[in-house]
């Protein structure tokens, strides 16, 4: 990602639009190349160093705003090496020994004896200790691998991030796909719920829509919202056609993002159908029931009168092929659980069960009404697979 003062954007008549760059620029090319060739020679490095060299690199450049755009990019995919245990232990004893032979000292001792009786009282030779003595901080963390990239990926990646950053800022985003293949729908709803988005599904003819809400008067969740948002528009450019709105709120006024296939966004995700979230993983390897099985990538359910959902994962009857789907509703989904509790009145569907999360559940009598709620399972960050198994029992 990159941060708020590395984005590039313009907008006109309340229309906010990235500054993207052409991919097939050969200046820009050969700026990736560069600094794509400083990284992979940096390995064993500080992070200080690698850092302070892709600086020079990108300050030279003739647009030093994009080069440094791109060197965050980088940074962003590098892995430095961890502090060692009991590091900052280590140091206070290495300072606190260096400080008792200072006083043992004479007042006039000179650099050259006290360091001969530092060399004294430590095992290790002083040029080890001192290189490795701020190991722990992270500018002096050494650089072990990254994630490598060819130049003109990086180059789709920072076009990505220029259209991400505004979404921090995203109060509400509309996604259309026009007539798209049911496999790119698929993963572009998948992907909707790895990022643990709910979005209000409808058909118009052979289009999909998808409203996203924010997270409503939960501002404290705004940061990580946008976040959330951000990594989902990394899926949608694998429709092929689709236009993409954003609501954006910022401090001084309010404007709207717009995308479609016309821009040059290219989805890092490659062709797979679509990432299953962590905690949906682990309840596949630890649901072990004789009577009822799981798949991971269940398709649209009908809603209300005309609407869709995506449910998380279903439960389907090994004999009778009975489903039971669930729908994950999490801390900043107050709007889309209170419609689908709403819908759920006025038409009935036995077979979706809702995991609300307990942060959703205020007070202590909408906390009674959703315990007592026959199709609502509470949680704390995942449900358990006994509470599912309960639920799932006739």
């Amino acid at each position: 990602m990159l941060t708020r003062e590395l984005l590039l954007f313009r907008t006109r008549d309340a229309k906010l639009r990235p500054s993207f760059v052409k991919r097939e620029d050969p200046g820009l090319l050969a700026l990736a190349g560069e600094l794509i060739t400083s990284v992979e020679a940096a390995q064993g490095r500080s992070r200080d160093e690698v850092e302070e060299a892709l600086g020079l690199q990108a300050g030279a450049y003739a647009r030093p705003k994009v080069a440094r755009g791109l060197v965050k990019l980088l940074v962003d995919r590098m892995r430095f090496d961890e502090p060692q245990e009991g590091a900052t232990e280590a140091r206070a004893a290495l300072f606190q020994e260096a400080a008792r032979v200072r006083r043992a000292l004479p007042p006039d001792a000179r650099v050259e004896e006290y360091e001969a009786r530092l060399a004294e009282a430590f095992s290790r030779p002083l040029a080890d200790l001192r290189e490795s003595l701020y190991a722990d901080l992270p500018g002096h963390r050494r650089l072990l691998d990254w994630d490598a990239l060819s130049p003109t990926q990086l180059l789709d990646r920072y076009n990505l991030a220029l259209a991400q950053g505004p979404l921090f800022d995203a109060r509400r985003l509309t996604l259309r796909a026009r007539a798209p293949e049911l496999l790119r729908v698929r993963k572009v709803l998948r992907w909707l719920k790895f990022c643990r988005l709910v979005a209000e599904v409808r058909r118009e003819g052979e289009d999909w829509v998808l409203d996203v809400e924010g997270p409503g008067a939960m501002l404290a969740l705004q940061k990580k919202y946008g976040l959330q948002l951000a990594s989902f528009l990394s899926v949608v450019p694998v429709l092929t056609r689709w236009q993409l709105t954003a609501d954006l709120e910022t401090s001084r006024r309010k404007v709207t993002l717009i995308l479609d296939e016309k821009d040059p966004l290219v989805s890092p995700h490659g062709s797979a159908l679509g990432h299953i979230p962590p905690e949906v993983a682990s309840l596949a390897e630890g649901f072990d029931d004789a009577e009822w099985e799981l798949d991971l990538l269940p398709l649209p359910r009908n809603v209300g009168a005309t609407g869709l959902c995506v449910p998380d994962v279903t439960f389907r009857h090994r004999t009778t092929r009975r489903e039971v789907a669930l729908e994950l509703f999490h801390a900043w989904h107050a709007g889309p659980l209170a419609r689908r509790l709403e819908e759920l009145r006025s038409r009935p569907d036995e077979g979706l069960l809702l995991g609300v999360d307990r942060a959703l559940a205020k007070g202590t009598q909408e906390r009674e009404a959703l315990e007592a709620h026959p199709q609502v399972v509470l949680f704390h960050g995942f449900p358990s697979a006994k509470r599912l198994r309960a639920r799932l029992s006739p």
